[in-house]
């Protein structure tokens, strides 16, 4: 299972990679043609979904605490979200899911935030784990 999970994970990755450049690639053109907008239909939610169905399946097949597995699915939820609404029509729907969406991208980073405000010692941020020192810091001298 674990090993499916990681080769959905990678598969996704890619799709994700190739379609959000093949998206950009297609509006350079646009833009370059002076054309106002896009004659194609594709949509970014293509590798939003692509790219939040990848982590969903990696934090499934990943060491991880309860609470890091809890926060990386609500992140990867988010992603799918952003892209589902995309394809809605109702705009009481879409405007709620931006909303879910907005909201767990604000939790996620205000906990990275508060983490990180907490392990410092108040000269520096703590280093990475396994690292000596922050980067391009020399080690304190105490």
């Amino acid at each position: 299972m674990r090993t499916a999970l990681q080769g959905l994970s990678i598969a996704a990755l890619c799709f994700a990679v190739l379609a959000a450049f093949l998206l950009v690639a297609l509006h350079t053109v646009c833009a370059l043609r002076g054309s106002p907008a896009s004659p194609w239909t594709f949509k970014s939610a293509i590798p939003l979904i692509a790219i939040g169905l990848s982590y969903l399946s990696l934090i499934l097949t990943v060491p991880r605490t309860p609470a890091q597995r809890k926060l990386g699915f609500l992140v990867g939820l988010a992603f799918v979200f952003w892209g589902a609404e995309q394809y809605l029509k109702n705009q009481a729907v879409i405007s709620y899911l931006d909303d879910i969406v907005v909201f767990l991208f604000v939790l996620d980073l205000g906990l990275v935030i508060r983490k990180n405000l907490s392990q410092t010692d108040g000269r520096r941020p703590i280093a990475k784990a396994g690292a000596g020192t922050v980067q391009g810091e020399p080690p304190p001298v105490d």
